[in-house]
């Protein structure tokens, strides 16, 4: 199967830098079009916090998972689930290496931030990497003007403007306001703004609504 047209599609992804599946759907995007010849999409990042409420300086990993999936057994099997996932596209995730579990606000912002420099979806891949891959605290300021820095953004200027808040009621804004819509899983895949998606599926099924996507259009 191929596409004739070469216009890209349109996925808006509503996800959260600190969820493992959001990850992976970003990587399940990639497959699909990996798969199909002649299939462009246009990538569009949309903010959501799935802890609002986390503390700005996060939690204690070990404590986060207790409260979030149960006693040792629980959690191990859970994680277990997810690591065989990722590994259906191609991630190894280190969850041995994560010691906090973050508050996302400043990574948003920063992610917004990439748009100015046409690096928004390299600096989220990033991040994913940092946290999943090598359990950095994507929460720590310092850390994410580093990440920036590695892909072309001034590390000083990524700071400045962290330390600053001018941006804050805006990103908080557009972080609540999938969930004031009801939204509470994610990833959520919008595809051409009509097909939507919750939650990591099989290649064949995305694949699927991307086509009825494109027919439509």
């Amino acid at each position: 199967m191929s596409i004739e047209d070469p216009s890209p599609i349109a996925i808006d992804l509503v996800a959260d830098i600190a969820s493992s599946e959001c990850f992976i759907g970003l990587h399940l995007i990639r497959a699909v079009v990996g798969t199909v010849p002649g299939l462009s999409v246009d990538i569009r990042w949309r903010p959501f916090q799935i802890d609002p409420d986390m503390p700005p300086e996060g939690q204690d990993r070990a404590a986060y998972l207790a409260e979030k999936c149960g006693p040792p057994g629980e959690v191990h099997e859970v994680l277990a689930n997810l690591s065989e996932l990722a590994r259906e596209f191609g991630l190894e995730l280190a969850y041995d290496k994560i010691e906090r579990q973050p508050n996302t606000l400043d990574a948003h912002r920063l992610i917004r931030f990439a748009r100015n420099f046409g690096v928004e979806m390299a600096i989220v891949e990033a991040l994913f990497e940092a946290f999943f891959l090598r359990g950095q605290d994507i929460g720590d300021r310092g850390v994410l003007a580093a990440i920036a820095g590695r892909k072309g953004i001034d590390p000083e200027l990524v700071e400045a403007f962290l330390s600053g808040s001018d941006d804050i009621g805006a990103m908080k804004q557009e972080l609540s306001g999938f969930r004031a819509l009801g939204v509470e899983h994610v990833p959520r895949f919008i595809i051409a703004g009509k097909e939507t998606i919750t939650g990591v599926k099989s290649i064949e099924d995305f694949a699927d609504a991307l086509f009825r996507s494109i027919e439509d259009e």
